[in-house]
């Protein structure tokens, strides 16, 4: 499936997070087709410093999921939260990535 950035991500937020956050929705939605669950489009990560780490929190509504998972990268980075959407149109799906702002 096409994966699309925004200019607010490419711009933002470092190459390494950005191929985890992929991994991770990839992850994500291989478990809700192996376990027959409705797959939810919209992909929420925030992003909080400790003690020197960044961890990722990954969430989604539907169904409820929230998991924490230690960050490819140790800097700070200026972005709270990333959002990842799957579009499925007619004959067409793909993933956009993107910040709050830019939704």
């Amino acid at each position: 499936m096409e994966r699309y950035i925004t200019r607010g991500i490419a711009s933002n937020l470092p190459t390494t997070l950005q191929q985890q956050l992929w991994k991770l929705v990839a992850q994500r939605e291989n478990e809700q087709s192996k376990e027959l669950e409705e797959i939810d489009y919209f992909h929420v990560f925030q992003f909080n410093m400790h003690n020197n780490q960044l961890y990722i929190q990954h969430k989604q509504e539907r169904p409820e999921y929230v998991k924490l998972h230690k960050a490819n990268y140790s800097k700070t980075i200026n972005i709270n939260k990333v959002y990842v959407i799957r579009e499925d149109d007619v004959d067409l799906s793909y993933y956009v990535m993107l910040l709050p702002d830019e939704y």
